[in-house]
């Protein structure tokens, strides 16, 4: 289920995500109306691109300690719950 959600929540980001095209079109664009001379669309197009990634990594963060937070409000055991309940499984078939 959480990786359902995980996938959902990938895809919205999927769509928010900026190309490198639509950069290159909003940089064009400041460059039409006056606001950014062509000298600099390079680096302004990098920038852009940049400062999305960014962005995207903080959203992506944040998501996630949400989840984790969530998760352990239910009180839904994780991964590492079940891995070290194997691991005393396993310690307890020994004796």
């Amino acid at each position: 289920m959480f990786d359902l959600f995980k996938k959902t929540v990938l895809m919205g980001l999927g769509a928010m995500t900026i190309t490198k095209e639509k950069a290159e079109d909003i940089v064009d664009e400041l460059i039409k109306k006056g606001e950014l001379t062509k000298d600099n669309r390079s680096k302004a197009v990098h920038d852009l691109l940049e400062k999305a990634e960014e962005q995207e990594k903080a959203i992506l963060e944040k998501i996630s300690d949400e989840v984790n937070k969530s998760i352990e409000k239910l009180g839904i055991p994780t991964k590492q719950d079940f891995e070290r309940l194997e691991k005393k499984i396993d310690e307890l078939k020994k004796k």
